[in-house]
């Protein structure tokens, strides 16, 4: 494992501001990737906002959308980092070091629509290894537990279904929780990243 990520969520990590757009919208932090990269501006296309952290270094920023192509959403950090979601499942990261490559979600998608069954189904995801080839792991998921829980989000309690979705593969195993509205938005998610940055935490920011 390459030791990349390590230095990226550093303790030296910083907190950038910046304007993203013209008005107020300002980054509340983002992940640096060497120390020697110039911020730029990200050319938004709407006014959502995504506060992502990493609990394993306490590295946070908030992103902003930058490309949607059919129910695929990419969002950037200052610094380019890009975080790919495909209605909301995290599908590909790119700048973090060791980065998800690919993410086959289509039964997380369909659990999450209410639309899955109850028994074990595929999933795929790919990496780079120490020498830029990548490999891919299957695991096998399935629903581990659905209940009602209230978060607050933007200074509001909202109702949301927590949902969290199991997932094993010899030596392996991670689990992926989602909050979701009444209207079936993914609020807050916790989604499994690579070995070396593990979980990363989402929050939708109310604009």
């Amino acid at each position: 494992m390459r030791s990349g990520a390590f230095r990226l969520f550093s303790p030296m990590v910083m907190i950038l501001a910046a304007v993203l757009v013209a008005g107020c919208d300002r980054m509340l932090g983002a992940f640096d990737l060497t120390g020697n990269v110039s911020g730029t501006e990200p050319q938004l296309i709407g006014p959502e906002r995504l506060r992502v952290s990493i609990p394993q270094t306490g590295a946070m920023a908030v992103l902003g959308p930058v490309s949607r192509n059919a129910d695929v959403t990419v969002w950037q950090t200052l610094d380019g980092i890009t975080l790919s979601f495909r209605h909301e499942v995290l599908i590909a990261t790119r700048g973090l070091g060791d980065d998800l490559m690919s993410a086959d979600v289509e039964g997380d998608i369909a659990l999450l629509r209410g639309i899955g069954d109850s028994g074990y189904y595929p999933h795929i995801r790919s990496y780079l290894d120490g020498e830029d080839r990548t490999v891919f792991r299957a695991y096998q998921c399935r629903q581990a537990g659905a209940a009602p829980e209230r978060v607050v989000t933007g200074g509001q309690e909202i109702p949301t279904q927590r949902t969290e979705i199991a997932c094993i593969s010899p030596g392996h195993s991670f689990t992926n929780i989602f909050w979701q509205d009444g209207a079936g938005r993914v609020l807050r998610s916790r989604q499994w990243v690579s070995p070396a940055i593990q979980y990363m935490d989402t929050e939708r920011v109310v604009p």
